[in-house]
């Protein structure tokens, strides 16, 4: 019974959130820019600044505001993929990085009131294996851009 209490309840949650955005994208047309929300340097001398548009033109960037900015008309949506690709791995580097001080300082803390259980500096121990692991995984988001931009040819 408490499964399908759960199921029905979890259920409903995801109707609940889903639906705004099935109905909201009915109405939307498709932007044919992006504004990029830091400064990607594509190593070949071309830089684009934080705030700037990438569009395949001025006409289509009418709906996004800001300098222009890209190589070419057929290279913009690359701009706009390695400007995901970015948003993306910072929030997940950003939240790695809090989780593990907070793993680290439960470990800490645990490790101080062990008194000598051996259990409990054990526990506490694989408590700092998980934090660095937490740690490199955290830093191999920060590689990601890069290894994206290799991809596809920036």
């Amino acid at each position: 019974m408490k499964k399908i209490l759960s199921f029905i309840v979890l259920s409903a949650l995801l109707v609940g959130l889903a639906a705004p955005v099935l109905v909201g994208a009915q109405d939307q047309k498709i932007k044919e820019c992006c504004t990029l929300g830091q400064k990607i340097d594509f190593g070949d001398g071309t830089v684009c600044e934080g705030k700037s548009v990438a569009a395949p033109g001025d006409t289509a960037g009418k709906d996004c505001t800001g300098i222009w900015c890209a190589k070419s008309a057929t290279s913009w949506g690359m701009f706009c993929l390695v400007n995901v690709v970015y948003n993306v791995t910072n929030w997940i580097f950003y939240l790695m990085m809090v989780a593990v001080v907070i793993v680290f300082v439960i470990a800490g803390a645990m490790f101080m009131t062990a008194g000598g259980d051996t259990e409990k500096t054990k526990s506490a121990k694989g408590m700092m294996i998980l934090a660095i692991i937490g740690l490199v995984i955290a830093l191999i988001a920060k590689l990601i851009p890069s290894v994206v931009k290799l991809i596809v040819g920036m």
